[in-house]
């Protein structure tokens, strides 16, 4: 409210400093009369006494230069006295009443009076007086030009009666003022005085029409004055208007700005969580996965660096999974520490770490780097952490809440594949699993067989296999029922799981039969390794409460291209090699024949 109150009192001031201005332009003041008029009146007043001096100094000439007349001191006395009075008046004006233009009222008429009545008996106790009759008409020349012709008439009136009544009183006085020019002739004087008065109205006639036409360009300069007020407050209102609207305008556009820019974030973080999206349904590889989400955040985030850490399986330290860093000690420094305390804590407890002004002794694994800002995101499935996301920049304050925002949406779709791929790698697990022994069944044997083959056939080395059963295991069902016998096949899976090669892989073949991989491995090392196995198994003693048992297993061996050229031939004769072993009275080991 107060501030409207404001604004509409400096529009007034505005207003009113506009319509002065013009005033001032135009030469204007509607207080009084015309500055112009009133400048004809001044310089008339102030030169009177300069006039009458005049007159003075040229009757005192005319009566000693030429003659014509008789100099009489009493009558120059008279003159001084008149002209004294003329000039104590004009100073009273300047010294008393000062610049100011005298307004019309009592004073004005009595100064004018005086005037002309000094006027008048100055001209009229001069030798050759007539001759400066005009002088009497100076003063009301100056009431005609600022008052009007109508104004200045009763002063010509008073002015004719002054000048009959000086007259008659100087002829009086004849024997004091003795005038040459002087007549007898009353009527006469009285006549000529009259037509001279007569021209003086004329005369006062047409300046009052020169009053007149100035008074008039006086107005319509006023109106003028005025319309041009009412336009300048007009074109203030209207630009006041349009500077509200533009005003208006403005704030519109910053908020059209704000939202556009809002629009755009929000349309590049849409399509990055489409792409992350597209990239959970279609890669599987975990490692790939988090590659490709990596990218996406260096890219959308505009980073120095993006790096992924997960928790290993069974483990409770991060490792770094992914990482856009290639400088050797750089990255080696970051895997080292990246377990320091105030960030693992921040990720067990799922909380966001958002930090501008990175100190060196907080974050270990941001020493030499020059890391000035992070931020790190942790990776929650149903509560549980899984690892985090971390971006560094090298300037400071460069991460705000809508990066925090988008990283932690990006985070959760991440979060949704890790829980994904890891609940896929289960499947997997128990689909080529087998579910008594807990080693490979026989369909993922037959797909890595076939791999393994292909890879060999194009590199050239050689696979070999050992097919094994346990020697009588019908017995053993038999006599220590089917429990027992359960555990004897994962006491033997166990311990064929621990005593082969980390590239090499055993299987659960069917029923009691078991089948190794070995791959870059030739005959004779594969017969080594099958003797080995035999020999544990052999020395094995199998305990399960009060029962207690040893068993044998009988093993043939077959290798790729040296024995079998086919992945048919190879567990073929690898059977058939088994099958002599049985043959030959169990617990040994036979070889295939060359196909």
């Amino acid at each position: 409210m107060s501030g409207s109150v404001r604004e509409k009192k400096q529009t007034q001031k505005k207003l009113v400093f506009g319509r002065i201005s013009v005033d001032k332009l135009n030469g204007n003041d509607r207080s009084g009369l015309s500055g112009e008029l009133n400048k004809y009146e001044g310089v008339i007043i102030n030169f009177l006494w300069l006039i009458m001096l005049v007159l003075i100094i040229s009757d005192a000439l005319i009566c000693l230069l030429f003659g014509q007349a008789t100099f009489k001191g009493n009558v120059f006395l008279v003159q001084g006295i008149i002209l004294a009075f003329m000039v104590a008046s004009i100073l009273i004006r300047v010294l008393v009443i000062g610049k100011k233009q005298i307004k019309p009222g009592l004073s004005y008429i009595i100064i004018k009076l005086v005037d002309i009545l000094l006027l008048v008996i100055l001209v009229n106790i001069v030798n050759h007086g007539y001759m400066f009759y005009f002088a009497i008409l100076l003063p009301i020349i100056s009431i005609c030009i600022t008052r009007g012709f109508k104004t200045s008439v009763p002063y010509l009136g008073v002015a004719f009666v002054f000048h009959i009544a000086v007259y008659f009183i100087v002829h009086r006085f004849d024997n004091i003022f003795y005038l040459e020019y002087f007549t007898t002739q009353h009527a006469q004087y009285l006549f000529l005085i009259g037509i001279l008065y007569l021209i003086f109205l004329v005369f006062l006639r047409i300046i009052g029409t020169y009053y007149n036409q100035f008074s008039q360009n006086e107005k319509d300069n006023q109106n003028l004055v005025d319309q041009l007020g009412n336009k300048y407050a007009q074109l203030e209102e209207a630009r006041k208007e349009k500077q509200d609207q533009y005003d208006k305008l403005k704030e519109v556009n910053l908020q059209l700005e704000d939202s556009n820019k809002k629009l755009t974030s929000s349309i590049a973080e849409f399509f990055t969580l489409q792409q992350i999206s597209q990239a959970i349904s279609s890669i599987f590889d975990m490692n790939e996965l988090l590659q490709f989400v990596n990218d996406i955040i260096i890219g959308v985030m505009g980073v120095s660096t993006s790096n992924i850490a997960l928790y290993g399986s069974g483990s409770d330290r991060l490792k770094v999974q992914v990482s856009n860093i290639y400088n050797k000690k750089e990255r080696a420094i970051l895997t080292d520490n990246i377990n320091t305390p105030y960030l693992k804590d921040a990720v067990d407890k799922g909380t966001t770490i958002l930090n501008n002004t990175v100190n060196p002794d907080d974050f270990d694994f941001t020493r030499g780097r020059n890391i000035r800002s992070l931020l790190c995101v942790p990776f929650l499935v149903k509560g549980k952490s899984h690892g985090c996301v971390l971006i560094e920049h090298t300037i400071p304050e460069a991460f705000d809440e809508d990066n925090v925002r988008l990283l932690e949406i990006i985070t959760q779709q991440i979060s949704i594949a890790i829980d994904n791929a890891r609940l896929y790698e289960q499947l997997q697990e128990f689909a080529n699993t087998d579910g008594l022994t807990q080693i490979y069944n026989r369909v993922f044997f037959q797909n890595r067989l076939q791999h393994e083959l292909e890879q060999a056939q194009q590199l050239g080395y050689e696979v070999s296999v050992i097919l094994y059963d346990i020697d009588n295991f019908k017995r053993f069902n038999d006599t220590y029922g089917h429990l027992f016998g359960d555990i004897v096949l994962k006491t033997l899976a166990k311990l064929v799981k621990e005593s082969i090669r980390k590239d090499d892989i055993v299987a659960r073949f069917g029923g009691e039969e078991f089948i190794v991989l070995l791959p870059h491995t030739g005959k004779e090392l594969a017969y080594e390794k099958a003797e080995e196995l035999r020999k544990k198994i052999s020395e094995l003693t199998i305990r399960d409460q009060s029962i207690e048992a040893s068993v044998t297993v009988s093993m043939g061996v077959s290798t790729f291209p040296t024995l079998a050229q086919t992945e048919l031939t190879l567990i073929n004769s690898a059977d058939e090699a088994l099958y002599v072993a049985k043959k030959s009275g169990k617990n040994c080991v036979r070889t295939a024949n060359p196909a």
